[in-house]
C-alpha cells in the first residue's frame, strides 16, 4: 500500500513517522495494562475466552418454558446457548464479563456507544456472585471438595471474593475497549482507500464525522472505543 499526498502536504516520511509513533503508543498502552494486571492480580484466572459475548451472540431457548409466564421464565444451561467463537481465545477470565458490560452500550448500529448503559455497581456484582456460586459448583463436582464451609465464613469468602472479581472487571473492561478500538482502525483501513492507495483526507472526514451518523462506521467506532479508554485510564 502506498501514500498519496498532495504537493503541499507533508512528505510521506511524515506519515511513516505518524505511523510509527502510532505503533509506538499502541505498544506502550498494552505494556501498561499487562502491568497492571500482573501487578494487581497475578492470582487472575486464564481460560478459553469467547472475547465477543454480546447479546447478539447469546440464544435463548424458550421452547423449554413455553408453559411459563415470561414474568416467571429462568433460563439455565438447556436453554441459553452461546454462539459465534471466532474471536476465542485463551485470556482473562474477567475479560469476558468486562466485555459484555462494555456490550450493553450499543453503538453496533451507528458506531457510537452510548456508555449512559453501562450496567451499574450494584447489577455487576449480582452478576458476579451467581458466577461464582455457579463455578464453585461446577469445581466442587470434579472435586473432592467439602461444601460445608459455614454460612458466615462463606458469606464473607463471597464478599472478598466478588470485590476481587469487580476491580479486574474494571480493569479489563479498559482492555476491551482498546482492543476493539484498534479493530475497527483495522477494520477501516481499507475503506480509507482508492485503488489500493491511503488517502489521508478519506481518513481525516471520517474521523472528522463526515459521513452518515446513521450508518455503521468503523472508524468512528473505533474513535469512540480508543476515548472511552483514555476516560478511563485518566479517571
Amino acid at each position: 500500500t502506498t501514500i498519496s499526498q498532495k504537493d503541499d502536504e507533508p512528505s510521506s516520511e511524515t506519515h511513516d513517522i505518524t505511523a510509527a509513533k502510532i505503533k509506538a503508543l499502541l505498544s506502550d498502552e498494552l505494556a501498561w495494562l499487562k502491568n497492571s494486571v500482573e501487578t494487581r492480580f497475578p492470582h487472575a484466572p486464564i481460560v478459553f475466552c469467547h472475547n465477543d459475548v454480546n447479546a447478539a451472540n447469546i440464544l435463548l431457548d424458550t421452547s423449554i418454558d413455553d408453559n411459563e409466564s415470561e414474568n416467571n421464565k429462568s433460563y439455565d444451561r438447556q436453554s441459553v446457548c452461546i454462539i459465534d467463537y471466532e474471536y476465542g481465545s485463551i485470556n482473562y477470565a474477567m475479560y469476558d464479563v468486562a466485555n459484555f458490560n462494555c456490550e450493553h452500550c450499543g453503538g453496533l448500529d451507528n458506531g457510537i456507544p452510548n456508555y449512559e448503559l453501562l450496567p451499574r455497581s450494584a447489577r455487576i456484582q449480582n452478576f458476579l456472585e451467581e458466577y461464582v456460586r455457579e463455578r464453585d459448583e461446577i469445581l466442587l463436582s470434579t472435586t473432592n471438595s467439602n461444601k460445608d464451609a459455614g454460612g458466615g465464613g462463606k458469606r464473607t469468602t463471597m464478599i472478598a471474593t466478588v470485590s476481587d472479581l469487580h476491580s479486574q472487571v474494571e480493569l479489563f473492561e479498559m482492555a476491551s475497549h482498546l482492543y476493539w478500538g484498534v479493530w475497527g482502525v483495522l477494520q477501516a483501513a481499507g475503506e480509507v482507500t482508492v485503488d489500493g492507495t491511503f488517502r489521508m483526507e478519506n481518513a481525516e472526514s471520517r474521523l472528522e464525522g463526515d459521513s452518515d451518523l446513521d450508518a455503521w462506521d468503523n472508524l468512528r467506532y473505533a474513535k469512540n472505543r480508543l476515548e472511552r479508554y483514555r476516560v478511563c485510564k485518566e479517571g
